[in-house]
């Protein structure tokens, strides 16, 4: 889904009217992010005062009149995410005192248009709906800069949200052809949905040396302690839905699991679980029997039975496995249950196994 996108007095304005729920979301999200790197100690140095280069400014443009840039395909390519990385490491925290207060700048590159050799995007989407939300919220804040020779944090207006509408190894060219780049230090990367097929991994793979990512589907392996931001996963669709209220009483479901697209020798595991345990778990998948002109990306079934979703998550359940690669996209985050979030189902298996025996007689 491509945006049209205008840049006002203050940056790129991507969105010229944004919903007041979404643009309080992206702007304290931004600011959650902000807060966390400051604590793990971006301000631990004394600030000192950096080059200045007073040729750079935003460019004020449409997306679609924005700079075209053909990438060679023997365009260098960054490095593999460096896990070593640290504050003291790979942060240039010097950037960061030349303002007054100390208070962080942040500045956005100007948007272009990146191909490969033959014309062809690295992105199938172009510039998401919520990665324009997103910046346009970043610009407008206190913390944008149109001065890259003030800027603390450097934000590419390459979108890497979602990494299956992404050319892996054409967007890391992109990344490095970035005028401030080197190596990615300072650069901060957002993502929510990481991985593809079929290793699904919890981190980014686009290669991407010392930037820092603000990123939905960590893993103890992919998360740089004291670097790394981790934040909740958003769609727009969530504001669209309405939520029964939780209705008092014993819970109905002790595991209830709505992934869909689920492996086969992983859905028999899940099944086994059901057999054991009955009713006190409750496993959904795709719909294929919904009357014409039902969204099935607000349904559930199990054997026939349809159910609404996500409203059925609001029942009482002691445990959510939670749908990673939701194909709706339609992510639930106001679940009164702490989904259990995994790599794979096969561990939640496992989990699940030493948990129920110990409540078998509640």
């Amino acid at each position: 889904m491509c945006a049209s996108v205008k840049y006002s007095a203050r940056g790129p304005a991507l969105i010229p009217r944004m919903k007041t729920k979404h643009r309080i979301y992206y702007i304290a999200l931004f600011s959650v992010v902000l807060l966390g790197l400051i604590a793990t100690g971006m301000f631990q140095f004394w600030p000192h005062s950096i080059e200045s280069t007073a040729d750079w400014s935003v460019e004020r443009r449409s997306v679609h009149d924005s700079p075209l840039v053909h990438l060679p395909a023997s365009s260098p390519i960054p490095e593999r995410g460096d896990l070593s990385c640290r504050m003291h490491t790979c942060f240039d925290v010097y950037r960061c005192g030349y303002n007054p207060k100390n208070r962080i700048k942040v500045y956005i590159y100007p948007l272009h248009r990146y191909v490969d050799e033959l014309g062809t995007p690295i992105s199938s989407t172009g510039l998401s709906r919520e990665y324009n939300e997103l910046l346009s919220a970043i610009s407008d804040s206190e913390f944008y800069t149109d001065d890259v020779s003030r800027a603390c944090l450097f934000i590419p207006s390459i979108d890497v949200l979602n990494q299956n509408s992404l050319r892996i190894r054409e967007t890391a060219q992109a990344l490095a052809q970035l005028h401030r780049w080197d190596r990615g230090m300072n650069h901060l990367l957002f993502n929510m949905l990481p991985g593809g097929p079929p290793e699904y991994n919890t981190a980014l793979d686009v290669p991407r040396d010392r930037a820092l990512l603000a990123g939905g589907g960590f893993s103890t392996w992919t998360y740089r302690q004291g670097y790394d931001v981790s934040i909740p996963v958003y769609s727009p669709l969530s504001a669209e839905v309405e939520l029964p209220k939780k209705q008092p009483g014993p819970r109905p479901y002790f595991v209830l699991s709505s992934q869909t697209a689920v492996h086969m020798e992983y859905r028999a595991e899940l099944e086994a679980l059901k057999a054991e345990n009955g009713e006190a778990v409750l496993i959904l998948d795709k719909c294929t029997n919904l009357s014409e002109g039902v969204s099935p990306t607000r349904k559930r079934c199990y054997r026939g039975q349809v159910y609404d979703y996500p409203q059925t998550l609001q029942v009482r359940i002691e445990n959510a496995i939670a749908a990673r690669r939701d194909e709706s996209r339609l992510l639930y985050l106001t679940a009164p249950v702490k989904p259990i979030y995994t790599s794979t189902v096969l561990s939640v298996h496992f989990l699940i196994r030493l948990i129920l025996p110990l409540v078998a007689d509640m």
